[in-house]
Formats: C-alpha cells, sequence, structure tokens
C-alpha cells in the first residue's frame, strides 16, 4: 500500500497526540495507529486513493471504525489507559477528520 504525504502527515498528528496523552512511544503510537489503518482497510477492502474519491459518509465511518479500534487498544492496555480517555480520543477522533474535510 502506499502512503500519500497527506496520509504520512495525518498519522504523525495523531500519533503525537497519543504521545502526549498517553504513556506510548512515538514507534507504539504509529504501530497502534497503523494497525487500525490496515486493519479497517482490509475489512472494506479498499484503499486510500479509493477512500479519498469515496463519499464523505464513506470517510467519516472509515475513521470513525480507525478510532474506535485505537481506543480498543488503548483501553486494553492498563499501561496506556488514562483519566482522560474519552476526552484525548475526541481529540484524536478531530484530528483525523479534519484531514478528510
Amino acid at each position: 500500500m502506499s502512503v500519500s504525504d497527506r496520509q504520512l502527515r495525518l498519522i504523525k498528528e495523531a500519533a503525537e497526540l497519543l504521545v502526549m496523552e498517553h504513556r506510548l512511544t512515538a514507534d507504539e503510537a504509529v504501530v497502534v495507529i497503523s494497525t487500525a489503518i490496515k486493519k479497517e482497510l482490509s475489512l472494506r477492502n479498499t484503499n486510500f486513493e479509493k477512500l479519498e474519491k469515496g463519499s464523505k459518509i464513506d470517510r467519516t465511518s472509515f475513521t470513525r471504525s480507525v478510532v474506535k479500534s485505537v481506543q480498543d487498544s488503548l483501553e486494553a492496555n492498563p499501561y496506556w489507559r488514562s483519566h482522560n480517555l474519552e476526552k484525548s480520543i475526541d481529540n484524536f477522533y478531530r484530528v483525523l477528520h479534519k484531514h478528510w474535510d
């Protein structure tokens, strides 16, 4: 899967947010996000290029699924979990979502 500069910026900005709000290293954050994205792309049998050309509804649905997967990963690891998980997940969603507009 080829990744555009825009997609790399999206992942980097989202990863920085997770590093700031949770106890993830930059590498761990990238792995969590990348795993969630790859999983969702596979489930939908699509790629970023098709998704970017698709409808806003599809992109929003994709983003929500990725965010939910990341949230599940954070909740599953007691070291990463924080008291502000809900707020940080909301901020994480905003970071991902703004890149689609």
